[in-house]
């Protein structure tokens, strides 16, 4: 798979989202992801960032979705990582 900013449609290519103390539902994965505080999208075709988060524990995971923001069947997924923020 390559990354490619969102809206161009190239095959084998997507751009990031990262879930923020959230899933997907297997309805929600068939359907763009939606952009708020917990789906950060890089549609840039970006492929880092630095994320200022509340202390607590935090979960974390990154979705490769298509140009349309609609991930992958099967899924290109990261495993969830969880973080404690101090």
């Amino acid at each position: 798979m390559g990354v490619a900013p969102a809206g161009v449609e190239k095959p084998s290519t997507g751009h990031h989202h990262l879930l923020i103390d959230t899933t997907l539902t297997p309805e929600q994965a068939k359907e763009p992801i939606p952009a708020d505080d917990h789906h950060l999208h890089f549609g840039g075709g970006q492929t880092e960032t630095t994320l200022t988060l509340p202390p607590g524990r935090h979960t974390l995971q990154l979705v490769l979705g298509d140009w349309s923001h609609i991930p992958f069947n099967p899924p290109v997924v990261s495993p969830a990582i969880t973080s404690d923020v101090k």
